[in-house]
This record gives structure tokens, sequence and C-alpha cells, in this order.
């Protein structure tokens, strides 16, 4: 296990590759661990870039930190909000089997995590006030456990397919869940998301036990 700090962040070399600041950049599999917060310096930067598959972030019990504030319930200003991502993959193609448990991701410039490829796993992140295009945006995967609140956009964003279970969703500008099918919603929670809690594209989601 890789263990990362703001010392360790601000130092580089956490992989080959990865330049002192921001973003840490993982190019290689394996387990990697916060050892303490991580602060980026403003809402244009992004805290970890995955450049691999086969990785988790176990962000035991510590936040990535930025700068944006979001006020009103649901949403009705964050600011200042920008391109920065708290948990990243190259892009929204690539990094498979990337998961990311544990912690908080708060006040990012745009996505509190945003992961490609197939196989994305985020259980038991704390996600909120972030200015971008959703809280957690995910392509196929597993999204579980997770409390998302006050984002400048959606919540919870699924742009393949997923099992979402046991989620609690609040007060996001945009819509609490914005999925795509076929996608089993399982379990969860969404109150006064200004868009709506829900809203589907395509066909063949289950809904089970979902409140309200």
């Amino acid at each position: 296990v890789v263990l990362i700090d703001q010392n360790r962040a601000l130092a580089g070399s956490v992989t080959p590759g990865d330049a002192p600041g921001f973003p840490v950049t993982i190019s290689q599999p394996g387990s990697y661990r916060l050892s303490g917060n991580l602060t980026v310096p403003n809402q244009n930067t992004t805290a970890i870039l995955i450049a691999a598959d086969n990785i988790t972030i176990d962000l035991n019990g510590f936040s990535i930190i930025g700068p944006v504030v979001c006020t009103g319930t649901p949403v009705s200003l964050c600011s200042p909000f920008g391109s920065g991502i708290g948990v990243s993959t190259l892009d929204f193609f690539s990094g498979n089997n990337i998961r990311v448990v544990n912690g908080s991701v708060h006040g990012m410039g745009n996505i509190g995590i945003r992961l490609g490829g197939v196989g994305s796993y985020v259980e038991k992140v704390l996600v909120d006030s972030n200015g971008g295009d959703g809280g957690i945006v995910i392509r196929y995967g597993v999204v579980t456990g997770n409390t998302v609140s006050r984002n400048r956009e959606d919540g919870i964003v699924i742009n393949g397919s997923a099992t979402v279970s046991g989620n609690h969703v609040l007060g996001n500008h945009g819509f609490g869940f914005n999925i795509n099918c076929p996608t089993a919603m399982i379990g969860n929670t969404a109150v006064l998301n200004g868009a709506g809690n829900v809203g589907t594209g395509g066909t063949g989601c289950t809904f089970t036990g979902n409140a309200p």
C-alpha cells in the first residue's frame, strides 16, 4: 500500500512520471491510501489523476478539499467553479477496475469523482459542494453507500449501466440521480434535488426499495 499525504503530493514521484504538486498521477496498478487530507490550490486543479487500470484509492477517512462553496438547498450558487476533479481517470473511456472508498471529496471546481472504463466502484464517500457536472460520475460499475449533497449539477450520474444501492442524495441543483438504463436502483434515498430526484434515459432500469 502506497501512502499519500499533502507533503508526498507536493514532492511528487508517488509513481513513475508523477510530477511534484497536483495532480498526483497514479500510473501503476495497486493500492493507494491517504494518510492525511489533500488540499488543492484552486478550482482548476485535479487532486488525483488515474492513468492505469486496477487501482484502489482508499481515502481512509480523510478528505480531498477544494475551494468551492455551494449555497442553498437545493443549490442555487457555487463559487468559484472550474475544471478541477477530486479523483479522475485520464478521460471518460479509460481506467478499468478503479475503486474509490471511505472518505470525502469536497469543494472541487468540477466533478467530485469521475471514473471511466468498466468495473468502477465507489463506496462510503461523502461528495459535497462540488462546482461542476456531478458529484459522482461513472460509466459502468457499482456506486454504493455514498452521501452526495449540494453539488452544482447532478448528484450521481451513470452514463453506461451500474448497480446503485444505499446512497443518500440531497439538495443538488440538478437531478439527484441522472441514470442511463439499464441500471439497478436499490435502496437509495433522494430529497430536495432541484431538477427532480431521479432522471432516466433509455430502457430497462429496475427500482427496488428506493425512497421517496
